[in-house]
């Protein structure tokens, strides 16, 4: 997708004072985005990649220590603690994997109640679902990210497909 030409949906209109989810995989610009848009609303700024690791640990080490599934549930629930504590309207960035888990769990449930006491802005290197799987793949590989077992390119694809 050219950068110049964004596509945007718009499902319903934004609410002044609504809170900012910026949703998306990881390299699309979620924080890059988040912190200009707190800098020009003079909103505070909830990075829950940042918050995980000053509240809990480094990322990566902790899913090498304790599963990825557990650090999704970690996500999940520091993300509910952050929105509940937060009374002002923020820019909150979730992190990559933050509508990862299964379309029909409580979880996924859980993320999107979330999501919906706000208002939800889904980033994507494009609205080709190869195109934006070849790019994230890609700039996830860059960053040193490694797959997990079991993930390949269909499974990107279509987690990619339930962000739409």
């Amino acid at each position: 997708m050219d950068s110049d030409h964004p596509h945007i949906v718009i499902r319903r209109r934004w609410r002044p004072g609504e809170t900012l989810f910026l949703l998306g995989p990881g390299g699309v610009g979620k924080s890059t985005l988040g912190r200009e848009l707190a800098q020009r609303l003079s909103w505070p700024l909830i990075d829950l990649d940042l918050a995980f690791c000053e509240e809990l640990e480094l990322i990566g080490p902790f899913i090498a220590a304790h599963g990825y599934e557990r650090y999704r549930a970690e996500n999940l629930a520091l993300a509910n603690r952050l929105t509940t504590a937060s009374t002002a309207p923020s820019i909150f960035v979730t992190s990559s994997g933050f509508l990862a888990s299964p379309p029909q769990s409580a979880d996924r449930a859980s993320a999107r109640r979330i999501v919906a006491a706000g208002y939800g802005i889904t980033l994507l290197p494009s609205l080709d679902i190869d195109i934006a799987t070849a790019v994230v793949v890609e700039r996830q590989l860059a960053r040193g990210f490694r797959p997990r077992a079991g993930i390949g390119r269909a499974q990107v694809s279509r987690a990619l497909s339930d962000l739409s």
